[in-house]
């Protein structure tokens, strides 16, 4: 009851994320088992426990139909630009990190956007398109079939990748409701690929 944002934050933080995408209801990830512990949960946001936050611990009036879940951010796209652009940033060991663009491809894009909820890929970028980011280097070599539910489940090397710089950040413009950031890319693109030759 009650369940929203501010209280999957809180969860979020206190499993080590830094915040909440999404706070669901109506046992979403399928019905617990045993007792029911908290009722009408409000957290104001800056907890830090869910157990710091108000709440009913009377919970004869809930069955497990309404047990609570969260979907946790470990993934965003960074200076892109528009929302649905952006270079790939993965959260991993309490760190924020890239994704070299080795073997970086549409169906990797494609994984992103959908993580993210944001439809499909358009385009996939390289060689640090949006910028060189800082922090550690968290994954290199991806190789997803396009069917994954989120990038971690991808093939790829070990984590902290020692063999790529920042200059090859992969970056991602998914379909969205981004048609003018998806044609600025591509006039970009256009002009990187368009120089006239040297004799």
């Amino acid at each position: 009851d009650r369940w929203d944002k501010q209280d999957a934050d809180v969860v979020c933080r206190q499993l080590g994320y830094p915040e909440a995408v999404s706070a669901l209801g109506l046992a979403s990830f399928g019905q617990g088992s045993g007792s029911i512990l908290l009722d009408d949960v409000k957290c104001s946001g800056s907890e830090s426990r869910l157990q710091s936050c108000v709440y009913d611990s009377h919970t004869s009036d809930c069955s497990h139909s309404e047990d609570a879940g969260v979907i946790c951010q470990t993934l965003r796209l960074v200076n892109g630009t528009c929302p649905h652009s952006g270079r790939v940033e993965i959260f991993y060991n309490g760190q924020w990190g890239t994704v070299c663009d080795d073997q970086w491809g549409l169906h990797d894009a494609k994984v992103v956007c959908r993580q993210l909820g944001l439809g499909s890929a358009s385009a996939y970028m390289t060689s640090a398109y949006y910028g060189a980011g800082t922090g550690p280097v968290w994954l290199s070599r991806v190789g997803c079939s396009g069917s994954e539910s989120k990038l971690e489940s991808c093939s790829h090397g070990t984590w902290g990748a020692k063999t790529c710089s920042h200059e090859e950040d992969a970056g991602v413009v998914c379909t969205g409701r981004c048609g003018v950031c998806t044609s600025q890319v591509t006039r970009k693109k256009r002009e990187l690929f368009s120089s006239p030759l040297q004799n």
